[in-house]
């Protein structure tokens, strides 16, 4: 699995681990396209890819955070794909210390149906504790028992002002001295212009994938990304050679 760290102040041009490959940011609409033709093209479900997304994400926090047993961590979804790949993180954390992980979910999943929903069920079906959103705003919530938060509310397709109950989670977290992580994108950040939405969840890290995104080096993108970290969770190299020079 390819992994690029990537600084808060670089070039536009990103250099990954051989010398001779060169990668550059997409927006968001290229990575939607790079995602079709995965599962067009390539016939890579959709499923794996979010499977993969989560575990990539998880490992990552994992190996950060170790020893991770007794870590308490809240992972916030949203109802979208984004969200989906927060309840694979979740099963993962959950696998690695039981107990750890609480989700703070937004709301059902989109129709209820899709992978998104699928790791949704899992997730409740594995005995994850899962929170309506509101939960964590609560005075009884004890937030500072958390060691970490995990945004995986929104994802490429954010552009505009977070709804007012996310905008509200985005101002408690960015007031806690709590380390962050952002799976794909900052909720609350145009992943193409680097506009920032207010509230918009201020990352530590930000785990993307496939490519970074133009917004993370725009306007608002490098105060809320914090550092980048780019993973391939199985896109076809041919695929994404066509969209590195």
């Amino acid at each position: 699995m390819t992994c690029l760290v990537l600084k808060k102040t670089v070039p536009s041009l990103r250099r990954l681990n051989d010398p001779f490959i060169m990668i550059k940011p997409v927006t968001a609409k290229t990575m939607s396209e790079i995602d079709r033709k995965a599962r067009d093209e390539y016939g890579i479900p959709a499923s794996r890819l979010m499977e993969n997304a989560g575990l990539a994400v998880a490992e990552h926090i994992i190996s950060e955070l170790n020893p991770f047993q007794n870590k308490r961590i809240a992972i916030f979804c949203g109802k979208g794909n984004n969200g989906g790949d927060g309840f694979v993180i979740a099963r993962r954390l959950s696998q690695e210390s039981p107990g750890s992980p609480a989700v703070f979910s937004s709301g059902e999943i989109n129709d209820g149906v899709g992978c998104a929903r699928d790791n949704y069920d899992i997730a409740r079906k594995e005995g994850i504790p899962i929170f309506p959103l509101t939960d964590f705003l609560s005075a009884g919530c004890h937030r500072e028992k958390f060691s970490a938060v995990i945004d995986s509310i929104f994802g490429t397709g954010f552009h505009g002002e977070l709804p007012p109950k996310v905008s509200a989670i985005g101002r408690i977290i960015n007031g806690m001295d709590i380390l962050c992580y952002a799976v794909d994108v900052p909720s609350g950040l145009d992943a193409t212009t680097g506009l920032a939405s207010e509230n918009c969840i201020k990352a530590d890290q930000t785990i993307t994938f496939g490519f970074p995104k133009t917004g993370f080096f725009e306007k608002d993108g490098p105060v809320v990304c914090g550092k980048v970290i780019v993973r391939n969770i199985g896109f076809p190299e041919e695929l994404l050679d066509k969209y590195r020079n």
